[in-house]
């Protein structure tokens, strides 16, 4: 019996076009056996409208949220509402070629340890959006970096870590498929994670499975204004993110690995600051969303936190004051190649 993709597909506040596109290309796929779930949480859009003639097909399933639940709160709504072997989602901004479902399927058929296909894509840049350079330089890494096929997941969570988390190699969830059995070892999405959920879900799963990156082109990932990092990004979100996932790696460590994990947090701790500094000067927004744990970090380690914030005054200066290419470029340098 053919394997059932559950895709999961969470609203919130969709251009209608945009969301229409996603609907079109996931009724396009060469693999038939799957289920939609949207879950909508729009207070200024009617999604249902939009989505009513999707409806008319089984396949698909509509409910509205009696409240708001934030982003992390709408992709476990998605998730706890469905049960099927296979989970893929979907944002109402992306889009997928044809043979998308078919091809991750197909992988996590033939490899049974593999728990997450991450399948390679485009960023498309629409709009003058301030971080287009950071998903332009991703997209270039990710390929470099990246062999195709199985990829050891304790052994690249490892490199990972080293390099503070960062970059998001694997990919934002509307181009990963699942394997919900690894899923469910793991739990649900971490809703107090304002942008970075990926990353922290990732950090969770990858030491219980292997994952496989599927090259060429599977669809698109719109880059745009009033997409979440965008929104996010204006509302000063997520710059504690990386920092905290750090801080959770360091409580479930012991030995040289916590030492590692301390090491790569100072270097956090200072570009965090760098960051924090740059933001300042140049009069945007910033929470204090997940600052606490910070503050902790600095007083357990408060001779680490001085030599880091000295060594970010001396390093940056006035290059506060922005971010170029070639400060990504060496980056993404850091991660070596596989």
């Amino acid at each position: 019996m053919p394997t059932t993709v559950d895709v999961l597909i969470p609203t919130y506040n969709p251009g209608a076009e945009h969301l229409r596109v996603a609907l079109d290309a996931l009724q396009a796929q060469t693999y038939t056996h799957w289920q939609a779930f949207i879950h909508d949480e729009s207070d200024a859009v009617d999604v249902e409208e939009i989505v009513r003639p999707y409806l008319s097909d089984p396949r698909f399933r509509f409910q509205k949220s009696e409240r708001r639940l934030g982003i992390g709160g709408n992709w476990n709504a998605c998730l706890t509402h469905t049960k099927n072997p296979v989970v893929a989602y979907l944002f109402h901004d992306d889009a997928w070629v044809p043979q998308y479902l078919e091809r991750a399927v197909a992988v996590l058929e033939t490899h049974p340890n593999v728990g997450l296909v991450a399948m390679d894509h485009q960023y498309r840049i629409e709009g003058d959006f301030d971080a287009a350079i950071g998903y332009i330089t991703l997209e270039r890494w990710k390929r470099r970096i990246l062999k195709p096929g199985v990829i050891n997941g304790k052994e690249f969570l490892l490199r990972w870590v080293r390099n503070g988390v960062w970059p998001n190699l694997v990919g934002e969830p509307s181009f990963c498929v699942l394997r919900r059995s690894v899923m469910d070892k793991i739990g649900v999405w971490n809703e107090q994670m304002p942008q970075s959920l990926d990353a922290e879900y990732w950090v969770r799963m990858l030491p219980h499975c292997d994952w496989y990156f599927l090259p060429d082109i599977n669809g698109y990932f719109r880059v745009h204004d009033e997409g979440a990092t965008a929104r996010n990004r204006k509302a000063g979100k997520g710059l504690f993110d990386r920092f905290t996932i750090l801080e959770d790696i360091a409580a479930r460590s012991s030995g040289e690995e916590r030492t590692i994990v301390t090491q790569v947090q100072v270097r956090q701790f200072q570009i965090m600051f760098a960051r924090f500094v740059e933001k300042y000067l140049k009069g945007e927004r910033v929470t204090g969303q997940g600052s606490g744990i910070v503050k902790k970090f600095a007083m357990r380690h408060p001779f680490l936190v001085f030599r880091a914030l000295c060594r970010a005054f001396l390093s940056r200066g006035e290059d506060w004051k922005g971010q170029g290419k070639e400060d990504l470029e060496q980056d993404f340098a850091g991660f070596p190649v596989a």
